[in-house]
């Protein structure tokens, strides 16, 4: 049995942190990457775990945001119910693969978790960050898995979907319309009526991963969200002559 883990910290995206001038002008918040990429085999198959995750420095927020990132990487690498420190999920992940071995020796393939994370939209008001993640523990075929992160910028603390939808009741409006036009859902058919999507009794919702890329407001509805494994991602960006005041940019 081979054990390889590489912990590195790769080199930081932005310039790097600054200390407060003597003026006393405020540190500026600055991201780098951390990393941890770990390999256990049993036989010839192997468990791979593969994490990438944005780190703050330089200023009074940084240690918030870090905190609710450890947190997110952590669930991401979660899986079963049992919530617990990144490192002891990393233990339960491979402890887990080797009892899975252990009891069936026979069994084809190994196992993956791959998640990473990003700044994805910086503003005065906004700071979102990005993760995906794909896993394949056995089974049919591999799950994958994005999801946001919005902070304050100026003080680290995290924003809710009440301060970061400003109007959802309007939103909703216009992501059910791009949602039709993606699915060419005909005119004059609801979406109940269509039958290919998952809709509880009050109907059309939003998407859990919502949040701010490239520039633009998305929503991210993952397989069986909204509709089988087979339908995939449905991905709906607004621009912000769409949405407007709708969110907050």
């Amino acid at each position: 049995m081979r054990y390889l883990i590489v912990f590195c910290l790769m080199a930081t995206l932005s310039c790097a942190q600054r200390s407060q001038t003597t003026s006393g002008e405020k540190a500026e918040l600055s991201f780098g990457l951390d990393s941890l990429v770990k390999e256990v085999c049993a036989g010839e198959n192997c468990a791979n775990l593969r994490l990438v995750w944005p780190v703050a420095s330089g200023a009074d927020g940084a240690d918030q945001i870090n905190r609710a990132v450890s947190e997110q990487v952590a669930f991401l690498v979660q899986t079963g119910e049992t919530v617990a420190p990144l490192d002891s999920l990393v233990k339960d992940y491979f402890a887990s693969f080797e009892s899975f071995k252990a009891d069936f020796p026979d069994a084809p393939g190994g196992w993956e978790i791959n998640a990473e994370g990003e700044v994805s939209y910086r503003s005065d008001s906004t700071l979102s960050l990005f993760f995906t993640q794909s896993s394949y523990l056995g089974g049919a075929h591999p799950n994958s898995f994005v999801s946001f992160l919005h902070f304050d910028p100026a003080t680290g603390e995290v924003l809710g979907e009440d301060r970061l939808i400003l109007d959802e009741r309007a939103l909703a409006s216009l992501a059910e319309k791009k949602f039709r036009d993606v699915h060419e859902v005909a005119e004059g058919v609801s979406l109940e009526e269509d039958g290919r999507f998952f809709l509880p009794e009050t109907g059309f919702f939003l998407s859990n991963a919502k949040g701010f890329k490239d520039g633009k407001f998305w929503l991210i509805y993952v397989p069986y969200e909204i509709g089988s494994y087979a339908m995939g991602y449905t991905e709906l960006e607004f621009t912000r002559e769409e949405l407007g005041d709708i969110v907050r940019w």
